[in-house]
């Protein structure tokens, strides 16, 4: 098939012809008709490319932004990778791609699949092949979907490296649309040390990239092993049972049959000599564990792990908690060229006046150096930041909120060396030490 188009041109007129990313110059000559002939296959080449998604050399790319995008499921047809009842036989495989951080942190990714909703497979590659088919299955990196929505992040075993492209390959049994959102997360309670605070405001909470714990045993929270620790405290109201309960669990993992349930420790004391008081193991869509009777006033810290290392996303409440100001779920440092950016984000704030930035050499003498008001009662995510542009070679900050009452309490110490002065992300624990009236 040849396309024949034909153009008049006048004097010193001069024209340009697109087709399809062809762009043609034409002269024009005096009241002369010229007729180019130009090939269909020139003005169709697009037609001849890979849909978007189709390999991995032309993968769709998922911005770690938190924003949640449709995707089309693509032509190309395969198997699953890892994932085995419910996902047998030929379907739809569709790839994206990310890049890590310069501090190689985890990568979470919500899926959820639509028109029609349908079982979906995540697995991680690190390559691209000449094919354009993925190289380098991560074995284990797999999660199995069987709602088609939930939570994927590296397995347990693995971590990601900085600054790093990985490849992210999407099965499902037939064509529609994919919904993804991403972002970089650096689990803030994976450690004691960070343990979330809790009370009778709900909060919604996952641990899909959360690795096990060093800190805890097993058998301290009635389980065999241990794959993905997160850590939560509150302080006991009323002398008596407290009790931890969660709700909406949603879990996805690598078997085929998702286990929905938690294994969940009980511990007083402090990180670093965590003294276990019960524990207990349930499944299901909810889940509610208690403690024996302790005096008001008592700390308690709770460590949960999913069964058989599953990626959950939760509700959680503690009962018989005392009710604070404000719930912080992270307090973050940036070191940025000419500043250090403090970070932090609440997750509740209720009766809470103002926020008191302060800063220390020695990080013993605190100084305030910022006051930051509270942004009314709210049980939502709240984001703050401030630039500090006077910055030594080592520095201490921490956090004092202050509610109507004039109570206030202090984040733990956030201590950032300069020494290199690259512009790393540097990630400390949100653990409250003191509570003055």
């Amino acid at each position: 098939m040849i396309e024949f188009l034909k153009f008049y041109y006048y004097p010193y007129d001069l024209a340009i012809l697109v087709s399809n990313f062809i762009i043609v110059p034409l002269i024009r000559t005096p009241m002369k008709p010229v007729k180019f002939v130009i090939l269909a296959m020139l003005c169709t080449v697009t037609t001849y490319l890979y849909p978007q998604g189709a390999s991995c050399t032309n993968p769709h790319v998922l911005a770690l932004d938190t924003v949640s995008r449709n995707f089309s499921v693509s032509p190309t047809s395969g198997n699953a990778a890892e994932c085995s009842a419910g996902f047998s036989g030929s379907g739809k495989i569709t790839i994206f791609k990310f890049t890590t951080d310069a501090s190689g942190s985890c990568v979470l990714v919500h899926i959820s699949t639509s028109a029609p909703v349908q079982v979906a497979e995540v697995a991680m590659y690190t390559g691209c092949g000449g094919t354009g088919t993925p190289q380098g299955l991560q074995t284990g990196s797999s999660v199995c979907f069987v709602d088609g929505t939930g939570y994927w992040a590296p397995s347990q075993t693995l971590t990601l490296s900085a600054s790093t492209t990985y490849y992210l390959r999407v099965w499902t049994p037939a064509a529609g649309t994919i919904t993804m959102s991403a972002r970089n997360y650096p689990p803030p309670n994976n450690l004691c040390s960070g343990a979330s605070w809790i009370s009778d405001d709900e909060r919604d909470d996952n641990n899909a990239c959360a690795k096990a714990s060093t800190e805890v045993t097993p058998v301290q929270l009635c389980a065999f092993s241990l794959e993905n620790t997160a850590f939560y405290t509150y302080i006991v109201e009323s002398s008596g049972v407290s009790s931890v309960q969660l709700n909406n669990i949603n879990c996805d993992n690598l078997n085929s049959a998702a286990e929905t349930g938690f294994q969940i420790g009980f511990f007083v004391g402090s990180c670093g000599s965590l003294i276990k008081i019960s524990c207990a193991t349930g499944s299901g869509g909810s889940l509610t564990a208690t403690t024996g009777w302790l005096p008001s006033g008592t700390q308690v810290f709770v460590a949960m792990d999913g069964n058989s290392g599953s990626n959950c996303s939760y509700k959680i409440t503690a009962f018989n908690a005392t009710v604070l100001p404000i719930i912080l779920k992270y307090f973050t440092a940036w070191k940025r060229p000419d500043a250090n950016r403090l970070t932090w984000l609440t997750t509740t704030e209720k009766n809470f006046s103002h926020f008191e930035l302060e800063k220390s050499s020695d990080g013993v003498n605190f100084i305030s150096i910022k006051t930051i008001a509270g942004k009314g009662a709210n049980s939502k995510e709240t984001t703050y930041s401030f630039d500090d542009n006077e910055v030594k070679a080592l520095q201490y900050y921490r956090l004092k909120y202050i509610d109507v009452n004039g109570a206030y309490t202090y984040s733990n110490v956030l201590r950032v060396s300069r020494d290199d002065m690259t512009n790393a992300k540097v990630l400390f624990s949100n653990h409250v030490t003191t509570t003055l009236a």
